[in-house]
């Protein structure tokens, strides 16, 4: 009875460790209207408090059940928020962002104006999970019930969901930055000033993208002087 018994128990620990297989939602992320694919994408559970970004191939992955609200956002593009269903985990789930191009009825947007809404409405998209706080105090936090001096809870602070906040948060930052060097060093701009198009003017971009701190630094003028010199660069090579 003691092989019959052992091959049962290995049957039954395959066939439960199968039943609570994690699920995820998986596919390709592209830019609406192409076949062009989206790198880096921020991919963030939002019910599972989970984070993830497309690899260079543009496909993503995270972990996901039927109920679950599941953002995607990028610099340059909408962010898209999703409800997963259950038929989008059984097979390749494809998502495709729209850019972010805002316009009025009669009036173009200003790249600055544009910039902060966009950001304001980032920031709405992400509010209830950043602000969110660990039912642990941390340190210096402090209650209406505390008395003086410090409190720490080193389980709040190195707990796995304060960890992906913490993340979330640094990674939302990077993608701030990167939405405002965009908005500075845009491709209508580049292309006006280079007459740069194509391959060539994604080249450019690519090798002269300017720092966050520049861009902040830097007024019309300074960016528009940036790019004449970058482009005699360009052109030597």
């Amino acid at each position: 009875m003691g092989p019959a018994r052992n091959i049962y128990l290995l049957l039954l620990l395959i066939f439960s460790s199968t039943g609570f297989a994690q699920q995820h939602l998986a596919g390709k992320l592209t830019k609406k209207g192409t076949t062009e694919i989206l790198i880096g994408v921020n991919v963030t559970n939002f019910s599972q408090k989970k984070i993830n970004s497309s690899d260079m191939g543009g496909n993503y992955k995270i972990p996901a059940e039927p109920g679950d609200t599941i953002i995607f956002s990028s610099a340059g593009y909408s962010t898209d928020t999703l409800i997963v269903s259950g038929f989008m985990l059984s097979d390749n789930y494809p998502i495709r962002l729209l850019p972010n191009i805002m316009t009025l009825p009669t009036v173009k947007v200003d790249e600055m104006q544009e910039y902060q809404l966009d950001s304001m409405q980032r920031r709405e998209d992400y509010k209830q999970l950043l602000n969110k706080k660990h039912p642990v105090k941390l340190l210096n936090e402090k209650r209406k019930m505390d008395g003086p001096g410090f409190s720490f809870s080193p389980v709040g602070y190195f707990s796995k969901n304060e960890k992906q906040k913490r993340r979330l948060k640094q990674r939302l930052q990077w993608e701030e930055e990167q939405y405002y060097i965009d908005h500075k060093f845009s491709p209508a701009r580049v292309a006006q000033l280079t007459r740069l198009k194509g391959d060539s003017l994604q080249i450019f971009m690519s090798r002269y993208k300017p720092s966050y701190k520049f861009c902040r630094n830097a007024n019309n003028q300074d960016m528009i002087l940036y790019i004449n010199d970058k482009l005699k660069l360009f052109r030597k090579s």
